[in-house]
């Protein structure tokens, strides 16, 4: 028995002594026990089998089947265990010692001395199916590999984990001992000079690595650089030929024979990895130059979706699993004081997105770039529209009421921009990144240049230029006088009205009530008609922009489903502003009171959980508005 006592290496000892992978029950109790009673004085290890073997033996098999070193067999003969890497043991010790063997071929079906099942053998034809398992290799150790040699040259058994490493160095030694037996390494560089002409020292050197340096050998050939790819296929066939002409073969001949056509197969793979090597780090490099080009930020798809420039797909030039271990690497810092060198942000859709550090600072560029046109011409429609009416707002009097109508404006009209300027990661970049261009300051004593300066957006210049759009007759006083006289008489009507309601307060209570409702009604009516002037596109009237955003967030399949559920929603909205408007009636809608509205609208209604998101924000938020002005 041996000398391990754990119950696994007891079935194994006993396994190999019976030569069976099958350990009969009865037999194998007594022979614990026996071996107990012998040794449990002399190896202290050897007491926890003295007394009652058989229950502490049944004890622990269920583990043991449980973590598949052994299977259970209830048989019409008795219980018996089952092995099932009887075979694997026994292969695992024949392969230990490779260079004892050298000078023999591999061991054949016969000298293994078992019946393995035929259940648990992989046939494997060294020439044709080899070079394919390599490409796709099996994960489990059962069944066993047998590789069978061309041109009648015998078989043998050989486990998974035997692949690629240990099989072409045993290999590799047979191939060495048929060397130096023949002593014919001159032969060798005499036969094989002509086709490296120029390079015989590296021949030589190669040839010598073999016999003093057989696994620096193949640690070359797993290089798969081209002269050691040219050297073997040119060295197998002259071993084939040398041995193939004489009558009767040896069995170092044969060990030789079946060594150099398996390491024909492993050159030409070890070939195809370095190769397909290569192609997935060029393909990589070119994924890494196409990251810093516009548009700059790239979501997962547009990555996966991304060409060379001939038009070929990247992804298949390097595989998924090579993507993913890019992105995992390029977005992991090795210095915890820098960022890492692919940074993530999410996109509009809330999406996550990728943009390489480098590139932060000339898309921020980009990004105001494409937001001054957009919100320049969003300000000057809005305040053209407020002049016709012969109305002002405080941005266009006040350089700081200015930057908030900047600000909300950005964060209507260009989102990302917006999230973009309040993301951290910009600052640290700002800060990493060496000598900044002077267009390209976007910070300044640590803090964000306002807007104005960023979108080059001067409060007066844009008021002037609006202005020159107005009608001509706005250019000229007297009319302008005439207009505004009208309109402030009307003003002036109502003020004398107040003024003499509050010095005889007694004589009409009811018309001031009145008069009061009235007021916060135009001003509410105001408010909501101002929110709308700022978060509806130019080019879109309320009713349309509405029914457009209801198509987007409403995705429901089925039409009077779609229908019921929009009725609903609006008829939700109605009554959660009617409700709000009675409490309080002095209310005025802004941005932050119509978003706090919005946001417990689809708080308080589980329906809505599943459809949340920027468009049906942005209904909810300009239903209510049109429902108030």
């Amino acid at each position: 028995m041996a000398q391990k006592t754990d119950l696994y290496q007891l079935l194994k000892s006993f396994a190999k002594n019976t030569g069976s992978p099958y350990v009969e029950m009865e037999p194998f109790i007594a022979s614990v026990e026996k071996h107990a009673k012998r040794y449990s004085e002399e190896r202290p290890e050897w007491g926890k089998w003295h007394g009652d073997v058989g229950r502490k033996i049944w004890a622990e098999l269920p583990a043991l089947e449980k973590e598949e070193k052994c299977k259970i067999l209830n048989e019409p003969s008795g219980l018996r265990i089952f092995m099932p890497n009887y075979y694997v043991d026994i292969i695992k010790d024949v392969y230990q010692n490779m260079d004892e063997s050298a000078d023999r071929p591999f061991p054949d079906e016969q000298s293994f001395q078992f019946d393995l099942p035929y259940s648990q053998i992989k046939p494997i034809n060294v020439e044709f199916d080899l070079p394919v398992y390599l490409d796709n290799p099996q994960k489990t150790m059962l069944p066993v590999l047998k590789l069978i040699f061309p041109e009648d040259l015998g078989n043998t058994f050989i486990l998974v984990d035997l692949i690629p490493e240990r099989l072409p160095e045993a290999c590799l030694l047979k191939i060495r001992h048929y060397l130096r037996l023949r002593n014919n390494k001159e032969f060798i560089m005499h036969k094989l000079a002509p086709s490296f002409q120029g390079k015989e020292s590296q021949l030589r050197e190669t040839i010598n690595n073999i016999l003093v340096k057989p696994f620096e050998s193949i640690q070359n050939m797993e290089t798969g650089g081209d002269f050691i790819f040219l050297f073997w296929s040119f060295f197998c066939n002259l071993i084939k030929k040398d041995i193939k002409q004489k009558n009767e073969l040896l069995s170092e001949d044969i060990a030789a024979l079946q060594s150099v056509y398996v390491m024909e197969v492993f050159n030409g793979y070890f070939k195809k990895v370095t190769t397909r090597k290569k192609e997935t780090e060029l393909a990589l490099k070119n994924l890494d130059l196409q990251l810093e080009k516009t548009p700059y930020l790239f979501t997962m798809d547009d990555i996966i979706k991304l060409r060379d420039s001939k038009g070929v797909p990247l992804l298949g030039q390097y595989s998924q699993e090579a993507l993913e271990d890019y992105i995992k690497t390029k977005t992991t810092s090795t210095n915890p004081d820098r960022l890492p060198e692919l940074l993530i942000l999410r996109g509009p859709r809330e999406e996550q997105c990728f943009i390489k550090k480098k590139s932060m600072i000339p898309f921020c560029m980009k990004l105001l770039g494409e937001a001054r046109v957009i919100i320049r011409k969003s300000i000057s429609a809005r305040w053209l529209k407020l002049m016709k009416e012969y109305r002002t707002e405080p941005a266009m009097k006040s350089d700081g009421e200015f930057e908030k109508l900047l600000s909300r404006q950005l964060t209507h009209l260009t989102p990302i921009l917006a999230a973009l300027l309040e993301d951290n990661k910009l600052y640290l970049t700002y800060v990493e990144t060496e000598d900044v261009p002077a267009a390209q300051q976007i910070f300044r004593n640590r803090m964000l240049i306002p807007l104005s300066e960023l979108l080059l957006l001067q409060r007066k210049a844009l008021l002037t230029d609006t202005k020159i759009l107005l009608p001509f007759w706005h250019s000229i006083p007297i009319i302008i006088k005439i207009i505004s006289f009208f309109k402030n008489a009307g003003k002036k009507k109502k003020r004398q009205k107040k003024e003499h309601q509050e010095k005889y307060p007694a004589n009409d209570i009811s018309e001031d009530i009145s008069a009061k409702k009235d007021a916060q009604k135009n001003r509410l009516k105001q408010s909501a008609e101002d929110f709308i002037m700022i978060h509806l596109p130019d080019d879109k009237n309320l009713d349309s922009f509405l029914l457009e955003l209801e198509k987007k967030w409403n995705r429901l399949l089925d039409e009077q489903a779609r229908k019921n559920l929009i009725e609903d929603v609006n008829a939700l909205i109605r009554d959660r502003v009617r409700k709000i408007l009675r409490i309080q009636q002095n209310a005025v809608l802004t941005d932050e009171t119509i978003a706090r509205m919005t946001k417990n609208i689809i708080a308080d209604t589980p329906a809505l959980h599943q459809f949340e998101g920027e468009n049906l924000t942005l209904y909810i938020s300009l239903y209510i508005a049109k429902i108030v002005a």
